[in-house]
């Protein structure tokens, strides 16, 4: 399977869940720029959340999209999962960064 297809593949994967793409980004941006005056360390639970949002993420985004776990099997499937994974993840880091702040 060539790149082209695999984007391809993933563009049309994406395009019903373009309006919730849209809402997050808004909730993003709002995040960082209502907490962007808190100092402090940031909480430790902080990664674990962030862990668990992603494995969560990669274990659900097959039943979001009408698939099933175990059709997961090539590798651009595998590498289109852990970056499912890997943006949640950084994506739940990113919006409760400023909020989970230890001091003020």
């Amino acid at each position: 399977m060539s790149i082209d297809g695999i984007l391809m593949i993933a563009w049309y994967a994406a395009q019903p869940w373009l309006w919730l793409i849209a809402v997050l980004c808004i909730a993003l941006v709002l995040s960082l720029w209502l907490g962007r005056h808190r100092h402090g360390p940031t909480y430790f639970g902080l990664w674990p959340l962030s862990v668990m949002v992603g494995v969560l993420a990669m274990l659900l985004a097959p039943a979001l999209t009408n698939s099933q776990l175990r059709y997961v099997a090539t590798w651009p499937d595998l590498l289109l999962l852990a970056v499912i994974g890997i943006s949640a993840m950084l994506y739940t880091w990113l919006l409760c960064k400023n909020w989970l702040r230890q001091g003020n």
